[in-house]
């Protein structure tokens, strides 16, 4: 059996909407994707890849039987009504069950996990085969696995030593990474042995960053294993042109090297792989399973940003398109920066609005590092600084 764990979350059991809601912040309403949730549990195994949706109910039969009493009891407008459901047929009962509420939750469910590509269980702890009064007879109508008391077998299909199957039709998981995370990757910092980088003028900056890379790298420790339960790696058109700018401007041969390989822009002159290219230009080697080239996906025309004009102001220009990246995208995305309102803002969208953007939303946040050329920039005269910033700001 792979390992599992579960979260519990609100995820969408129909289309999303446009909808008003009041920002107490802004002071106005703003536009936001609103849809039908119920709350389940997502089950996962390997990789972080979504298994099985799971609903756990506490019904039993006393409350089961109560359910359908009431639902009959709404259903009798007068005495004579009353006498004819005494008589009443299989189809008939059949209709009642699909109006209690757990009825209502397991359809839920197999909306919800059909919108993943998952497959959904529910699971009745307090109720045994034979005290359903059809309930069980009518999730097997609807297509519902579901695991009771009395059953004796696994909740979950798997066999030692053999991999859990992929669910079928789920969405490719996509990680929308920020500029803050491809400078990190292509960084000598981050891809030289310790120490190994020796500055004009030692800047805090830099010596904390090598002091921390000596300590705990972080492309091996903390963004490699991030990036490996992708499917696809994307950043947006603007992100690609700052970054390039960045490395025309402060960047060292090695690090524009990286950079055109990740993109899949570098002139090939082996049939290596970009990743193979790409080791020969660091000591932390990628791992196999990471996609690339990274993609470049621009945000949709159509597409109505949730950002205000205040959230706007506290993002840069790169930063406000990854954040609508990741959100555009339909099933879902993840997002690797280390921008903490970037992080925030994501990691709001997703567990607060609770809109219908799939299983994504996981942010990794970790810590910046620089371009080699950024100690010799902040040493610039400060004459000499401010002409630079200008032409980085064209």
């Amino acid at each position: 059996m792979p390992h599992v764990y579960a979260i519990q979350r609100f995820f969408p059991c129909g289309p999303t909407s446009v909808g008003n809601r009041w920002s107490n912040r802004s002071q106005r309403n703003r536009a936001v994707d609103i849809a039908p949730s119920t709350q389940i549990e997502v089950i996962a195994g390997d990789i972080c890849r979504t298994r099985y949706f799971l609903k756990v109910s506490t019904m039993d039969e006393k409350r089961l039987g109560h359910d359908l009493v009431r639902v009959q009891w709404d259903e009798v407008d007068s005495e004579a009504e009353e006498d004819e459901c005494n008589g009443e047929d299989a189809h008939d009962q059949e209709d009642y069950i699909s109006q209690i509420p757990v009825a209502v939750t397991a359809r839920q469910l197999i909306s919800a996990a059909e919108m993943a590509g998952t497959t959904p269980i529910l699971i009745l702890p307090y109720l045994s085969k034979g005290q359903d009064q059809g309930f069980f007879k009518y999730l097997d109508s609807i297509g519902l696995r579901y695991h009771c008391q009395s059953d004796n077998y696994p909740i979950f299909d798997s066999a030692p030593n053999v991999p859990t199957l992929q669910s079928p039709n789920v969405p490719p998981k996509r990680i929308s990474l920020d500029i803050t995370t491809l400078l990190s990757i292509v960084a000598d910092v981050c891809n030289m042995p310790p120490h190994s980088i020796q500055y004009d003028k030692d800047t805090c900056a830099q010596v904390d960053q090598t002091e921390w890379e000596a300590r705990a790298p972080t492309l091996p420790r903390t963004i490699f294993p991030y990036l490996e339960t992708a499917d696809e790696l994307i950043t947006s058109p603007s992100v690609l042109a700052k970054m390039n700018k960045l490395l025309e401007t402060i960047g060292s041969d090695t690090e524009k090297q990286r950079a055109a390989i990740l993109f899949g822009s570098a002139t090939a002159v082996t049939n290596e792989s970009l990743t193979e290219q790409y080791n020969h230009l660091t000591i932390y080697p990628i791992p196999p399973g990471i996609p690339l080239p990274i993609k470049i996906i621009p945000v949709p025309a159509d597409f109505v940003s949730p950002l205000s004009d205040e959230d706007l102001e506290k993002l840069s220009v790169e930063a406000a398109e990854v954040y609508n990246l990741a959100l555009s995208i339909p099933e879902g995305s993840d997002v690797a920066t280390a921008n903490k309102q970037l992080a925030k803002m994501v990691r709001t969208y997703y567990f607060v609005e609770r809109n219908g953007m799939g299983v994504g939303g996981r942010v990794l946040l970790h810590q910046p590092r620089s371009l080699r050329g950024f100690g010799r920039i902040v040493h610039l005269p400060m004459k000499q600084l401010a002409t630079t910033n200008v032409e980085l700001s064209n």
